[in-house]
């Protein structure tokens, strides 16, 4: 089943200059940027960065969260990039001391890892761009390449009927069938926070001090910096969230989720994820 564009892995990516295009930064870049920080704030915590191996599956032309890294001067141990794309490491990494390694023009679930190992798994807006058997394939394999003693980080859309979906995403699922599909999968979610959201959809679950605060910012900001600044705090009513998680290969699986049964897998199909997890 594809996109609307015929592609059954769309390859589209989001970059500086996209955003610059249009004027102002939107709410999809700001959210791209903010999940790029979250990742370096833990990273940061106990000079993390240091022991960290990271692998970053549609790590994205611009490799904005090695950019990242570096720019905030945590250059972990080792970045491994993985892309589906063609292209090269950014120049801007040719006169430095971190050097990240990139496999490009591949599909991650097809590659062997026998000499790296890797702490920290980052997939970042990827799921959506991919029929939902790649999608699982996905998060099975991160799991096998990071392992139970790593820390995942994944984000998607979450798909809302009533909004639709974008034309270039083949696969967006609904905040509960991710938790759940993330579940399923064997993964523990330590947290997860929207990235952005509609104030239509988180505005009416705000108790009366987070209102007072609401209405002296939207004083200031418009309803785009708005939607990124109050989605970390409803999860479940934003358009985006990202999931930080453990795989758990040892132990039992803790769920917060109900199961996947109760889902359909895709942009309000009638297929069932229960359908594609039996293959």
């Amino acid at each position: 089943m594809a996109n609307a564009r015929g592609k059954e892995i769309d390859g589209t990516h989001l970059s500086v200059e996209q955003a610059n295009a249009r004027g102002f930064l939107h709410r999809d870049y700001i959210a791209h940027c903010l999940r790029w920080t979250k990742i370096c704030k833990d990273m940061n915590k106990g000079a993390a960065y240091r022991t960290s191996d990271i692998i970053d599956v549609g790590c994205g032309k611009d490799m904005p969260l090695a950019r990242t890294l570096m720019t905030s001067r945590m250059a972990p141990r080792s970045y491994t990039g993985i892309e589906w794309n063609k292209m090269d490491v950014p120049s801007m990494f040719d006169n430095t001391s971190f050097k990240p390694k990139l496999i490009q023009d591949v599909d991650f679930t097809e590659l062997e890892f026998e000499d790296e190992s890797f702490n920290v798994g980052v997939c970042l807006e990827v799921l959506e761009h991919v029929e939902p058997l790649k999608a699982i394939a996905i998060i099975d394999k991160m799991a096998e390449v990071v392992g139970p003693s790593g820390v995942c980080y994944f984000s998607t859309p979450c798909y809302d009927e009533k909004v639709g979906h974008a034309d270039n995403h083949v696969n967006e699922m609904t905040y509960e069938a991710v938790g759940s599909l993330l579940e399923a999968r064997g993964y523990h979610i330590v947290e997860h926070y929207g990235t952005f959201a509609s104030m239509k959809d988180y505005k009416p679950h705000m108790d009366e001090a987070t209102k007072v605060m609401f209405d002296s910012l939207r004083e200031y900001y418009d309803t785009n910096y708005l939607a990124t600044i109050f989605a970390p705090l409803y999860p479940e009513h934003s358009r985006n969230v990202i999931w930080k998680c453990i795989p758990q290969s040892i132990g039992p699986t803790v769920t917060r989720f109900p199961e996947m049964k109760n889902y359909t897998h895709r942009l309000g199909s009638s297929e069932k994820w229960e359908d594609l997890l039996s293959v």
